[in-house]
């Protein structure tokens, strides 16, 4: 048969009719399987689980107001929740489902419910097909689940102990200060928020050279030898995949980002190595160390870690387990996977609520005054401040980071399936059974915003709320959420984020830092605002429109700034 031009097109047809009918197909049952949960569904042809949308999906953002589709183009990306928070469930109800043609999607803003998924983590477990994605060093503690969870449990706990908060502690003030010193000396002693997030990120890379490595070095010089078999610093190194995350989850997981770009992805591949190379010479080295009796003296994540992995094989050895039991201790890919995953955890968490909080601080004086009288009090002008005396007493500066990241978490959901064939899941008064590999999502910007709970200033940053005081002593502390709410920016329950502390005080040490020497102001860009009130409503607008990649990012963020102001 002649290949005529009709022949052609009825063959490029085929692929794409059956790709249709296949995706009909699927959603059809999907829908039949959400109509049983008994709660209202969102039906959408496209989501955030076909990778090729995500892909293109910014270019249709257009689309979201259009009628009949702008539903779908709003729930078709995992970023709905950060964008709506809780506004879909006013509509939907506190429990919904998006319907697609990959997989069901519930969605739960209700904090009872929410709280049960991330504590219960035996009955709930994380969804391999979503966590696996943080899996590019090897299995971790925040990917596994079960037996395998425990076992990273309980060699990851030690890493985190207080002889590493003092050491967290120290080094953020040291780069804090640096930090301070150079953006104070620029011209007008100003800043856009780009230049802002940049001395965040640097401070949280910084901190985790020197707590997470042992590597200590200044602000504005940083790691820059290049050691003998490598052809990038360990900074370099850590910076790259630190700040383009979805470029490397896209490279490690998914071939055809090799074909798509091959330059990006030979830049990828060659960062991963270098720092998987990194990683097992300083493993290599404290195993050594601990071996050779000498453990136990360094503070930093790396070496506590490999003491407590030297520590499960000598117990192991000790209990005499048999053949073909499961091992005690971390494997050296494992170890690699923990360490990648504290570095990712850590640096976008803190460096992420610092970059957010500069700019409310400057659009707020009179909260910035509130903690600043803190501050005085608590530091009384010392160049050095005690870890253990001073960070339990600086509660506003905490307060300021939990109010920061009520609003602006590191993640806008937290996605969990039934561990077995089902699950009874209880929201309100209805209670629905989940079938076995049906996402159930806790929409955490719709829980920590909802006016329900938090009163009708919930989109306000209002630090104080976190606040209480004792009536006999006068003595402040950290307020727990309204009644009927939940706070979970590090989760909760055993699964609860072990860095947690880490990053509280990183922050409070950059924060206390700041106001004991400088107020912030916004900054007037010249041709773009002429008062200080519009400077100070372009600091919110940036912060406003700020969309989704892996964690949150301004879209605008040379548009504003701030001020650096001696006191």
């Amino acid at each position: 048969m002649p290949l005529t031009t009709s022949n052609v097109l009825l063959l490029l047809l085929v692929p794409v009719v059956f790709v249709w009918t296949s995706r009909t197909y699927h959603l059809i049952v999907n829908y039949l399987a959400a109509r049983k949960l008994g709660i209202p569904t969102v039906v959408i042809p496209v989501s955030w689980q076909d990778t090729w949308w995500v892909l293109i999906w910014g270019n249709f953002r257009w689309l979201r107001h259009a009628p009949l589709i702008g539903h779908w183009i709003d729930f078709g990306h995992h970023n709905w929740a950060q964008e709506l928070r809780w506004r879909p469930h006013r509509t939907y109800g506190d429990a919904f489902v998006v319907v697609s043609p990959k997989k069901n999607e519930i969605m739960i803003n209700d904090p009872t419910a929410g709280v049960e998924l991330q504590t219960h983590y035996k009955a709930w477990i994380k969804p391999q097909p979503l966590y696996s994605i943080f899996e590019t060093f090897g299995k971790n503690v925040l990917s596994v689940n079960g037996e395998d969870w425990q076992r990273h449990r309980k060699i990851v706990n030690p890493a985190f102990r207080e002889q590493n908060n003092r050491l967290v502690w120290e080094e953020s003030l040291k780069q804090a200060r640096q930090m301070l010193q150079v953006a104070s000396g620029r011209p007008g002693a100003s800043q856009t928020l780009l230049d802002v997030r940049h001395d965040c990120v640097l401070i949280a890379l910084h901190v985790l050279s020197a707590a997470g490595f042992g590597h200590a070095h200044d602000f504005d010089g940083g790691l820059r030898v290049i050691p003998p078999g490598h052809t990038r610093s360990l900074a370099e190194a850590l910076m790259f995949l630190l700040q383009k995350i979805l470029l490397v989850l896209l490279s490690t997981k998914f071939r055809v980002f090799g074909w798509i770009m091959p330059r990006k992805h030979k830049e990828v591949t060659e960062v991963v190595q270098e720092f998987r190379q990194y990683m097992r010479e300083i493993v290599a080295y404290n195993r050594a160390t601990t071996q050779g009796g000498g453990g136990g003296k360094a503070a930093d994540i790396v070496s506590a870690l490999v003491e407590a992995d030297e520590a499960a094989k000598r117990e192991e050895k000790t209990a005499g387990l048999g053949m073909g039991a499961k091992p005690m201790y971390l494997s050296d890919e494992e170890l690699l996977g923990n360490l990648y995953v504290f570095n990712l955890a850590g640096f976008e968490t803190t460096a992420n609520a610092l970059t957010y909080t500069f700019p409310f601080l400057a659009a707020n004086r009179e909260v910035q005054d509130w903690a600043g009288q803190e501050v005085d009090a608590v530091l009384q002008g010392t160049d050095a401040p005690d870890y253990e005396r001073v960070f339990p007493s600086l509660v506003r500066c905490l307060a300021l980071m939990y109010e920061t990241l009520r609003l602006w978490g590191p993640v806008p959901d937290s996605t969990r399936w039934c561990a077995g064939d089902f699950q009874t899941l209880r929201v309100k008064d209805h209670e629905m059974i989940i079938p076995a590999e049906t996402y159930v999502s806790t929409n955490f910007y719709g829980l920590h915003s909802d006016p329900r709970w938090w009163g009708a200033d919930s989109l306000e940053w209002r630090p104080q709320r976190w606040i209480q005081t004792d009536r006999k002593t006068g003595k402040e502390s950290i307020a727990p959420p309204p009644p009927g709410a939940a706070f979970m920016p590090w989760s909760t329950g055993p699964r609860v984020c072990p860095g947690r502390k880490f990053s509280q005080v990183e922050f409070v040490a950059v924060i206390s830092s700041l106001l004991q020497d400088y107020r912030l102001e916004p900054l007037v860009i010249w041709g773009r605002m002429q008062t200080k009130e519009q400077a100070r409503q372009a600091l919110l607008d940036v912060v406003e429109d700020s969309h989704n990649v892996i964690t949150p990012k301004m879209r605008r963020p040379g548009d504003a700034g701030v001020v650096f102001i001696k006191r």
